[in-house]
C-alpha cells in the first residue's frame, strides 16, 4: 500500500494548530523587546508671564513618558520657553542648564527679562531661536522633584539661633533626605527614570516635537554632560555642540574634589606668589590654610553671623567648613580675586571676613530641584570612596562628601556604565574651560577633547566655573565657533585673558558669592 500523505490546507484545523505552535516556539526563542511607550507632544499654552513689549515668544508643555522602558509609563510635563529671533537667519539653539536639577528661570517676567538680555548681550545668539526648558523634575515641569517643604537652611548652613544651642545636624540632613524620599515615593514618581539617559531623550524628543531639523546644542556644567548625551544618541541631528564647564560622560566626580581642590589650590599659590599686591610675609597660602584647617579641626570657631533686618544667628566652623568655603569660592572670578587676603585674615584669627561669607551665602534652595539633583548623581552611579592618601590636607574633606551616604538611601535604577566611542564624532564641538575651575577641571575637558572627534577647547586664564557667563569674550569666542564650526577658533580676546588681580577688600566688591547655584541639600 502506498504511504498517506497529508496535505494541509490554509483552512484546515490541524494546519492552523501546527503553525500556532510554531509561532509560539519561536517566540519563546527571540529575545524579548521591551514595550514602547506613548510617543512624545508638544502642546503650545499661553505664557504663564505678562509679555514683553515687542517680543515674540512661544511658551508650552512637552508630554514625555516618565520612564520609556514601560508600556505602561506614567506622562510627565516639561516647561518649555522659545525666544523668537526678530528674522530667523541661522539653527535654533536648546540651553541646557547644569545643577543638576537646577531651575531654567523661566517662571516670571523677571526671568524672561533676564533671559532677553542674556540674548540680546550674545552675538552668538542674534537671529536664532532660541528654545530654554525645565528639565524633568525641574522648575515648572510637573511632576517637580522640589523637597523644598523638607529643607531647612539652618540646617544645612549648621545654623544656631544661640550660641550654646546644640543640634544633631547630621541626623536632622538625614532625616530630611528621608523625607523627601518618602514625599516624593508617595506621590507614585518612578525616582529611577530621573537619570541622563531619559533626560538626553527628553531633549531629543523635543527637537522632534517642535518640528525642528537640526539644532545647535548648548550646555553648562551638568548641562555638558547631558549634551554630550544627546551627542551620542543623535548626533544625526546636531549642527554644533558647545559645553561650558564640561562633565564627561564617564567621570565618576564625586570622588574628585580632592584632585580638583589641590589643582586650583596650587594655581591660587602660583598667581599670587606672581603678584606683588598679592605679597605676604614669605609664609605660603597653602601653609596658611593647613594650619587655620588644623586649627578650627583642634577647636571649631564660634562666628556670629549678622543680616541686616534679621535677627543674629551663630555657627561654628571646623577646618572642613572653611576648606568647604574655599572650594565655593573658586567657581566665581570676583571672589577667587579676594581668596589670598580672606586666608591671611583667618590665618591672623581675624574672622570677620568669613562671618561675612557665610552670613551673605543666601539660600538659592527655590532654584534647586534636590530630588532630581540626588535621583541623577545616585542615578548615574557613584563609584566607591577613592582614597585621598595624595591629598592629605584634604583627606576628611573630601571624605565628608553628602552622596556617600545620601545615595543609599535613594531608590535608584542600575547605572550606565557602557558609552559609544565619540572618537570618529563629526559633528563640531566647542569646549570652555576656566583654569581655575573647582567643579569641572580642564583635565576634563581636555579628556573629552583626546576622545571626541572634530572637537576643540578654548582655555581662559583667571576665570572659574561658567565661562559665559563670567567674561564677555566666552560669548564671542561662541560667535565666532558657530560663524565656522569647523574651523579653529581664534577669538582675538582669548590673548588678553589675564591671571586673577589680587587685591585687598576695598579694592573689590563686599560681598563674597560664588557666581553658581549650589544644590540645596549639600554641607556647606
Amino acid at each position: 500500500m502506498a504511504a498517506t500523505k497529508y496535505r494541509f490546507h490554509l483552512d484546515s484545523p490541524a494546519l492552523c494548530l501546527m503553525l500556532f505552535a510554531t509561532l509560539l516556539l519561536l517566540a519563546a526563542m527571540l529575545p524579548a523587546v521591551p514595550a514602547l511607550a506613548a510617543a512624545a507632544e508638544f502642546r503650545e499654552t499661553p505664557c504663564w508671564f505678562a509679555l514683553p513689549k515687542d517680543r515674540d515668544m512661544r511658551c508650552g508643555h512637552l508630554l514625555v513618558p516618565e520612564n520609556r522602558s514601560k508600556a505602561d509609563s506614567a506622562t510627565i510635563e516639561l516647561a518649555v520657553v522659545i525666544f523668537e529671533p526678530d528674522r530667523v537667519r541661522h539653527d535654533p539653539v536648546v540651553y541646557l542648564n547644569g545643577g543638576p536639577g537646577q531651575a531654567a528661570r523661566i517662571e516670571t517676567r523677571e526671568e524672561i527679562d533676564d533671559w532677553w538680555s542674556f540674548i540680546d548681550n550674545g552675538d552668538w545668539l542674534r537671529g536664532r531661536r532660541l528654545v530654554v526648558v525645565d528639565q524633568r523634575g525641574v522648575g515648572l515641569s510637573k511632576p517637580s522633584l522640589s523637597c523644598a517643604e523638607h529643607y531647612s537652611p539652618k540646617v544645612w548652613g549648621g545654623i544656631m539661633s544661640r550660641p550654646e544651642e546644640i543640634v544633631d545636624f547630621d541626623g536632622a540632613q538625614k532625616n530630611e533626605v528621608k523625607a523627601c524620599r518618602d514625599a516624593l515615593q508617595a506621590r507614585h514618581i518612578d525616582l529611577s527614570a530621573y537619570n541622563t539617559a531619559e533626560n538626553a531623550a527628553d531633549i531629543h524628543d523635543l527637537r522632534s516635537a517642535l518640528n525642528i531639523d537640526k539644532w545647535v546644542v548648548f550646555g553648562i556644567s551638568y548641562g555638558t554632560k547631558l549634551a554630550l548625551q544627546v551627542l551620542e544618541d543623535h548626533p544625526e541631528n546636531l549642527v554644533a555642540v558647545v559645553l561650558d564647564s564640561t562633565l564627561p560622560l564617564d567621570v565618576d566626580y564625586v570622588d574628585q574634589d580632592a584632585a580638583n581642590f589641590d589643582g586650583v589650590l596650587k594655581k591660587l599659590e602660583k598667581d599670587c606668589a606672581a603678584r606683588q599686591e598679592c605679597g605676604s610675609d614669605g609664609t605660603s597660602l597653602r601653609t596658611m590654610i593647613t594650619e587655620i584647617v588644623q586649627q578650627l579641626d583642634a577647636q571649631p570657631v564660634l562666628l556670629r553671623l549678622k543680616a541686616a533686618g534679621e535677627p543674629s544667628a551663630f555657627t561654628r566652623v571646623s577646618g572642613n567648613d572653611f576648606l568647604e568655603v574655599l572650594f565655593n569660592q573658586f567657581y566665581d572670578r570676583d571672589s577667587i580675586e579676594l581668596l589670598p587676603q580672606l586666608i591671611k585674615d583667618t590665618a591672623n584669627q581675624n574672622y570677620g571676613p568669613l562671618a561675612e561669607m557665610i552670613g551673605l551665602s543666601g539660600d538659592d534652595g527655590d532654584a534647586f530641584a534636590d530630588g532630581m539633583h540626588l535621583s541623577i548623581v545616585c542615578n548615574d552611579g557613584v563609584s566607591a570612596a577613592a582614597s585621598f592618601a595624595a591629598f592629605p590636607l584634604l583627606d576628611r574633606w573630601a571624605q565628608n562628601n553628602f552622596y556617600s551616604w545620601a545615595c543609599p538611601l535613594w531608590p535608584t535604577a542600575t547605572p550606565k556604565r557602557a558609552y559609544k566611542s565619540l572618537a570618529q564624532n563629526r559633528v563640531p564641538v566647542l569646549l570652555l574651560a576656566g583654569d581655575y575651575d573647582p567643579a569641572t577641571p580642564t583635565s576634563w575637558a581636555e579628556r573629552v577633547i583626546r576622545t571626541t572627534g572634530h572637537s576643540q577647547l578654548v582655555l581662559f586664564r583667571g576665570v572659574g566655573h561658567d565661562v559665559l557667563d563670567t567674561t564677555e569674550c566666552g560669548g564671542e569666542v561662541v560667535a565666532d565657533f558657530l560663524d565656522n564650526p569647523n574651523a579653529k577658533v581664534s577669538t582675538p580676546c582669548i590673548g588678553d585673558m589675564t591671571e586673577p588681580h589680587f587685591g585687598p577688600p576695598d579694592d573689590k566688591p563686599s560681598v563674597l558669592l560664588t557666581g553658581s547655584a549650589q544644590p540645596a541639600m549639600l554641607h556647606r
